[in-house]
């Protein structure tokens, strides 16, 4: 945004925006984290949030940068962390024919982009469902200090955790194969004899293929792009809770008489 009037805006829920003079419209804000805090006297040395009760922060919760140094995590501490759009997007087609055989080849995706996660992506057993994914597996445990995930919360327990931060924001990149399409065509001298003028048989493919670090997650980054983020006011973040894309394989016959 090069001019707000003076307005500055910050709209809540699991992912806070803010458009501010300066930065793009509905970039995601709140705070920077420094790991997972592994011991009780790490807790007692660190700074304490204001939005859970003394004492409840305890090892393997995820520990808030103090960015202005007062000792308490609070608003006055967030920061522009980044954006939902993507920087620029791409597609590539492919074709080639050789010999009564043809192939088309589609890629596309984002180059780069940054999904804020929330809800059930975040928490497992959110609102009390029984929603686990792959990566709350990996949780902190006193004997799994490297996991990627805080400790197992539910309820008010995972105030903490759950506050916005660039702890839950991923990586939105991403390359497709969306489309790959192989065929061959009898030679006229065969299918004439048949009264036809052109047979094609030919096998196609959609979606068969996806780099993304979103993978990892279970978050398809398509669908999360558009239908959760983007396409419902500009970042609000994605829980994954969306179909995914499907792969689609085809088998066809095209018969000209």
């Amino acid at each position: 945004m090069t001019d707000t009037k003076g307005v500055e805006t910050i709209r809540g829920g699991d992912a806070t925006n803010i458009i501010r003079e300066g930065f793009p419209i509905n970039s995601y804000y709140g705070y920077r984290t420094a790991g997972l805090y592994q011991t009780l006297e790490e807790v007692n040395a660190g700074p304490k949030p204001s939005f859970v009760a003394p004492g409840t922060v305890r090892p393997g919760d995820i520990r808030y940068v103090d960015r202005n140094g007062d000792g308490v995590i609070n608003q006055d501490d967030r920061f522009i962390l980044d954006n939902p759009f993507p920087r620029y997007t791409f597609g590539a087609t492919y074709s080639a024919d050789y010999k009564g055989f043809d192939l088309l080849v589609f890629v596309q995706g984002v180059g780069k982009r940054s999904l804020y996660i929330r809800g059930e992506g975040v928490e497992a057993f959110h609102n009390n469902w029984e929603n686990v994914y792959q990566q709350h597996l990996d949780r902190w445990t006193p004997t799994n200090p490297d996991g990627d995930y805080p400790r197992l919360t539910i309820g008010t327990a995972s105030t903490n955790n759950n506050q916005g931060s660039d702890y839950w924001l991923q990586n939105g990149a991403y390359a497709r194969l969306k489309n790959v399409q192989l065929g061959y065509t009898l030679p006229a001298t065969l299918t004439k004899r048949a009264a036809i003028q052109r047979l094609r048989i030919f096998a196609s493919g959609q979606d068969l293929f996806t780099l993304s670090h979103l993978k990892k997650i279970g978050f398809d980054p398509e669908i999360s792009e558009f239908s959760e983020s983007v396409g419902t006011g500009g970042g609000r973040g994605s829980s994954g809770r969306v179909y995914p894309a499907v792969r689609v394989m085809t088998l066809g016959l095209d018969i000209s008489l």
